[in-house]
């Protein structure tokens, strides 16, 4: 694909009225574009408009708001007749702390500014993009792929924006447009001073962390490798240069590093630290500090799973119950987990529960406790996908929001409601992610998304956990054979990208009881993950070579550049 030239373009940039959306706007008009500043702050981003001068327009809105993105692109459009580039810039960080002790509604502010708000700004400039063969940028993080322990909500927000941002460059493609993901280290804004202006998170850093990792760099430098990247239209833009053999080799950086940091004693002191400053004296362990290998009978516990009606969290609690444990299923409907727990046996119920509501959830929680006096394993397995795969163009942003609502924050939603037990008794939980945590999510990005950002969420909490006696555990599937699996094969084209696309062994359907045993397994043993087929444990350690290798093979494939816009005419009729 052609370079991008700025002259004569138009940028749109969200937090743009400073830090790095300030300083790529200065840059971009430097090299001769128009550009669009867009702010929270009405007063401000007007002033920083005019501080650049020219025809830059400053605009006020929320990007966690779909209606007012789509209003501040179309006065951009009337007003300099286009938009060419998009950078997807806003975001906020959470006040350091463990996802125990930080305010729940806190936690999903900042998912949805980061990860919902870059989506609204991707579909409110995607047509403009398109139409004028553009290019979007998607800010992520170094946290994409880092441990996020005592920086859950960041760590899951950016390393959604990583996966939409893969699947957004793929649909792209075949209309000439183009995207890139940043990542970027520890960049010298007032961002980062709530990061480092806390003498606890400070020390922490300071003791933990390579110091040629976390030194601060300037917005100058993150911004020229933003306009530079987005000339040139890379579908990563890394800086600092440090930053990078960290995420190629991610796939064995990252279980080296969880690792470490889940048996570095001071790390387990830190944490405690934090819970004992943000809970009180009721946040004190139980429970010494555990670590994978060591055994974990189920006999006797009480593992909870919702999604528990059928396929794979039915599995789950079926071997469950088969090893000695009781165990409640929970479900969107009643009636199905109470059929459904009648066939595993009598230290089996089943409860009504919508995973989205957090109410629900807390008297489903209390159920269970009433029932069997305690909760020790807590499964995080319900999820769903869209009714048909599409593209971030053209699918319903409604669903799009429901299917990340489900998968993304529902699993947050049962860790809230379960964490309590799960760390008196010295338990554990399981996140069901999926092989889609690492691959491209073409055609399927709210899933992606979400499924990213449990993993992250995931290996944070592990970190968490194990230094106050409990213990998580993240389970990445390819193609188990369950309804869901079964409703996106019949699909034809799905079935076409099987065919034509995809090496047939990546698609290769393993029974539900297959996908309930590795979970058992990495229960027993407190194994940080669970992955089935085995096929995908290659894929898993080799990610940060082999994922942009097959990115760039989908970015070039034919029969990707034929599907894509036959997908978006279909759901446009």
């Amino acid at each position: 694909m052609d370079s991008l030239e700025l002259r004569g373009k138009v940028v749109l940039i969200t937090g743009g009225a400073r830090g790095i959306g300030f300083e790529t706007g200065r840059l971009a008009r430097e090299r001769g574009a128009s550009v669009v500043l867009i702010d929270l702050d009405r007063e401000v981003v007007e002033e920083s408009a005019a501080a650049l001068g020219g025809d830059t327009l400053g605009v006020q809105a929320d990007v966690a708001d779909l209606g007012q993105m789509e209003d501040a692109v179309a006065r951009a459009v009337e007003q300099l007749g286009r938009v060419d580039v998009v950078v997807a810039n806003a975001g906020i960080t959470p006040p350091k702390t463990t996802s125990r002790a930080i305010d729940a509604a806190v936690w999903e502010r900042v998912v949805e500014v980061n990860v919902v708000g870059v989506y609204n700004t991707v579909r409110a400039g995607i047509e403009q993009v398109i139409a004028n063969q553009g290019h979007m940028v998607l800010v992520a993080s170094v946290y994409a792929h880092v441990n996020g322990v005592l920086n859950t909500s960041y760590a899951v927000s950016k390393a959604g924006v990583e996966s939409m941002g893969r699947a957004l460059r793929t649909e792209l493609e075949p209309h000439g447009a183009s995207a890139s993901v940043a990542y970027f280290g520890y960049v010298e804004t007032d961002l980062i001073g709530q990061v480092f202006d806390n003498e606890l998170a400070d020390r922490f850093r300071e003791e933990i962390a390579p110091p040629f990792l976390t030194k601060k760099m300037p917005v100058s430098q993150a911004a020229g490798a933003l306009v530079d990247g987005i000339t040139r239209r890379e579908p990563r833009i890394i800086e600092p240069a440090a930053w990078r053999p960290p995420l190629y080799l991610r796939g064995q950086v990252g279980p080296i590093n969880d690792r470490q940091l889940e048996r570095n004693p001071k790390v387990g002191d830190f944490i405690r630290e934090f819970e004992a400053r943000d809970i009180g004296e009721s946040a004190s362990p139980l429970h010494p500090p555990v670590r994978s290998g060591l055994p974990y009978s189920l006999a006797g516990k009480v593992v909870l799973v919702t999604g528990g009606a059928k396929g794979i969290g039915f599995e789950i609690a079926r071997q469950a119950h088969g090893r000695g444990a009781s165990v409640a299923l929970l479900d969107l409907n009643a009636t199905d987990a109470e059929a459904s727990a009648a066939t595993i046996g009598p230290r089996a119920t089943g409860f009504g529960a919508d995973v989205t509501s957090s109410e629900d959830l807390e008297k489903a929680f209390a159920a269970t406790r009433d029932r069997f006096g305690r909760i020790d394993v807590v499964v995080a397995n319900a999820g769903i996908g869209p009714a048909q795969v599409a593209p971030i163009r053209t699918q319903d942003p409604a669903e799009w929001k429901q299917v990340y609502e489900v998968d993304l924050f529902g699993v947050w939603r049962t860790v809230r409601a379960g964490i309590e037990d799960v760390v008196e008794n010295g338990g554990q939980f399981v996140l069901v992610s999926s092989s889609y945590a690492f691959m491209n999510g073409m055609m399927n990005s709210a899933y992606s998304t979400a499924k990213a950002g449990v993993e992250a969420l995931g290996r944070g909490l592990r970190t968490e956990l194990t230094a106050i006696g409990a213990s998580a555990s993240v389970a990445y599937y390819g193609w188990i054979d369950t309804d869901l699996v079964a409703g996106a094969f019949a699909d034809p084209l799905v079935e076409r990208l099987k065919k034509d696309v995809t090496p047939a062994w990546m698609t290769r359907k393993v029974p539900a009881s297959k996908a309930g045993k590795v979970v058992i397994t990495a229960l027993e043993k407190r194994e940080p993950r669970a992955i089935a087929p085995a096929e995908w444990k290659g894929l898993f350690y080799g990610r940060g070579l082999l994922c942009p290798m097959m990115d760039k093979r989908l970015d070039e494939d034919g029969a990707i550049a034929q599907v894509i816009p036959e997908a978006e005419a279909r759901q446009k009729t």
